[in-house]
């Protein structure tokens, strides 16, 4: 996936990666989300993306190979890939048949995708070891997925689906690591966030909802007051008479 224009957050299992424009990235097939960047939460501008999809069975075509893997080198779910001359010619070559697609056969088609595998593939001891990776199941962790998503605005559902389960599977998976309810979990967890951020009394309530996972400053004082009964702005306020009184 090459990003044209615009820029966008990649959200894996255990990580969120940035990507920006001129770069590019390369991911298994697995469950992912594209979000705004954190930094730009309050924009809207939009994205261009050059992307293409590769199925084993045609990958296989390719290169004669069987796809079992033995032994191999780079194991990842998502990477950047460096957009060097060779692939930025590439690239420039896909956006003229994009903009002229009367151009365009299926043969055309196979052979772009042939050379983008080939160009992919110059970082490793040879394509079958790049192509093999590229098919081999990336393993995730389960808690150290929820602990990597604790502070993120993503729902139940959301959650489960980068887990890769079912909705009451994951529920019934997250009482047994953590003993509690997941939405139990994750509300203390941010609150006592909160807590610690509203300390830093530079930095603005809307930022410290936005840290730490709230959909928006409403949802983070009513809960925020509901369980520890007074809103943020009271609780700084409190914090910021204390100092004055020592």
């Amino acid at each position: 996936m090459y990003l044209d224009k615009g820029g966008f957050a990649f959200r894996t299992p255990t990580s969120l990666l940035e990507v920006h424009e001129g770069q590019a990235i390369v991911a298994k097939c697995g469950n992912y989300y594209i979000e705004q960047i954190p930094s730009q939460v309050s924009k809207h501008d939009a994205i261009s993306v050059i992307g293409a999809y590769f199925y084993p069975e045609m990958v296989k075509d390719f290169f004669q190979t069987d796809l079992q893997l033995v032994d191999f080198r780079n194991n990842f779910d998502v990477q950047p890939s460096i957009v060097e001359p060779l692939m930025k010619s590439f690239i420039e070559g896909m956006n003229y048949l994009i903009d002229h697609p009367e151009l365009v056969d299926d043969n055309l088609i196979i052979n772009k995708l042939k050379e983008l595998l080939l160009l992919l593939g110059k970082t490793e001891h040879s394509i079958q070891d790049y192509v093999n990776a590229l098919f081999t199941p990336f393993e995730y962790d389960f808690k150290e997925i929820i602990l990597e998503n604790t502070y993120s605005n993503l729902s139940l559902a959301e959650l489960a689906h980068l887990c890769g389960c079912s909705l009451a599977t994951f529920k019934r998976r997250f009482n047994k690591y953590f003993e509690q309810s997941p939405a139990k979990y994750f509300l203390q967890k941010k609150l006592e966030k909160s807590i610690q951020l509203l300390t830093i009394h530079t930095l603005p309530i809307a930022d410290i909802a936005y840290d730490c996972g709230f959909e928006n400053v409403t949802h983070f004082n009513k809960a925020f007051k509901r369980q520890v009964g007074q809103t943020p702005s009271q609780v700084r306020m409190s914090q910021k008479d204390k100092k004055l009184s020592c």
